[in-house]
């Protein structure tokens, strides 16, 4: 298996696959509904709609990253939205999920093992930054992992 191949692999795990760690986003993401998605069982928390929406967010970043636009600022990204009101729009967002991580996974395929050292430009607090795009789909596979404790924790203060 070269790198590209176990990036994806991970990728895949940690979103909707049997990961080594426990449950995958995917999987803490199922079953809930729009009532658990918008509550607030942490007063100054994300919600799990907020969670799920900040998830996309980044996978969108970092696909956008690999076709070689900008990383967004990650002071001033934009990247907590707003909550739907409706059933329809939990499932949209459900759904705008899972395409981003299928772009994120595509768009990750299509590297040679070459460019993984290229980088991808953003900035931080107004300051430029360069980091490799190893860097980065390594990154974001631990952004799923780390959210998706959040969202299992979070489930348990909701049902």
């Amino acid at each position: 298996m070269n790198e590209i191949e176990l990036i994806v692999e991970m990728l895949r795990e940690t979103f909707d696959g049997r990961a080594w760690h426990g449950p995958s986003l995917m999987d803490v993401v199922s079953g809930v509904d729009k009532t658990q998605a918008i509550a607030r069982p942490i007063r100054t928390g994300h919600t799990i709609w907020e969670i799920v929406d900040h998830c996309s967010f980044w996978m969108e970043a970092v696909a956008n990253a690999l076709h070689g636009e900008r990383m967004p600022d990650i002071e001033s990204a934009e990247d907590w939205a707003k909550m739907g009101k409706t059933d329809e729009d939990w499932t949209n967002a459900q759904e705008r999920l899972k395409r981003a991580c299928d772009e994120l996974v595509n768009s990750t395929k299509g590297l040679s093992e070459a460019q993984l050292t290229q980088k991808a430009q953003g900035s931080y607090n107004g300051q430029p930054y360069a980091t490799a795009y190893r860097r980065m789909l390594h990154g974001i596979s631990d952004h799923n992992t780390y959210h998706a404790g959040q969202i299992a924790l979070l489930r348990k203060k909701t049902v």
